[in-house]
């Protein structure tokens, strides 16, 4: 299967100059775990709620003060839209990350995550279970000996 078969089109996203209280705004109002950070509509990092979470113990500063340049991660770890699952869930392994930016070209047209990839993994498993289970009463069926 292809990232662009499961992948989220519709990113949450912040710009560049924007505070960690609006990333967590914007998690919030979109339940998502995370926000790519964007300068001219380009991805330039992205801020997770782990990030979010550290950034509230480290600092005695509100959130509204804190730079989300400060806490995102970069460079992004990307993958094709017409990648495999499988290629996707190595390079988040090699890259220690769960979640990876889907860029065709230049331009950001989703996002997937390790959640995705295992919701995958389960409906794949789930199918084969299920024509097993066909073969099954198939093959005990005298009439189709």
């Amino acid at each position: 299967m292809r990232v662009d078969e499961i992948m989220t089109e519709d990113v949450a996203t912040v710009g560049v100059k924007s505070s960690v209280a609006a990333c967590a705004r914007v998690m919030l109002r979109k339940g998502a775990g995370s926000v790519v950070v964007t300068s001219d509509r380009r991805p330039v990092g992205i801020v997770t709620e782990s990030d979010i979470l550290r950034a509230g113990v480290s600092s005695d500063t509100p959130f509204s003060s804190i730079p989300t340049r400060a806490i995102m991660s970069h460079p992004i770890k990307w993958v094709r839209p017409d990648s495999t699952t499988r290629m996707a869930a190595q390079k988040m392994r090699d890259g220690r990350v769960k979640k990876l930016v889907v860029v065709d070209g230049a331009d950001m047209v989703g996002i997937v995550t390790a959640t995705d990839i295992a919701f995958h993994v389960s409906d794949v498993a789930r199918g084969v279970g299920e024509m097993m289970e066909l073969k099954s009463k198939w093959e005990s069926d005298r009439r189709f000996r």
